[in-house]
């Protein structure tokens, strides 16, 4: 194991030269580089814990609001469900009539024919 941090940092160390050596810079400028990009990957995981957040609350409300649409949705159908039971009735009834001028209208065009 010590062989591996050994070599892990031997790796590191071998590419801050490079990096100071390829980009001109001083030690100075290499801990100000990478203490920027650390701040910017710890920034950048800040962002996605908020919109994952973000996106849990939405997802929520829009559960609480599908919810409530249902709610609606079952009221309706029962005021429609009422509004039918009363008008079954008076549908039956025009019905019969409607059954009772028919059968008159036939037997009065038949004997029209006669």
């Amino acid at each position: 194991m010590a062989k591996f941090i050994r070599n892990g940092l031997i790796g590191i160390g071998l590419s801050a030269a490079a990096y100071m050596l390829i980009n001109q810079k001083t030690p100075k400028d290499v801990y100000h580089d990478v203490k920027s990009y650390v701040q910017e990957v710890l920034d950048a995981a800040d962002d996605l814990q908020t919109a994952r957040e973000d996106f849990s609350d939405a997802t929520s409300n829009l559960g609480v609001q599908l919810q409530h649409a249902a709610e609606v949705f079952d009221d309706i159908q029962t005021d429609i469900d009422k509004f039918q039971f009363k008008i079954e009735p008076h549908v039956a009834l025009l019905q019969k009539h409607a059954d009772h001028l028919q059968a008159t209208l036939d037997h009065l065009s038949g004997d029209q024919s006669k």
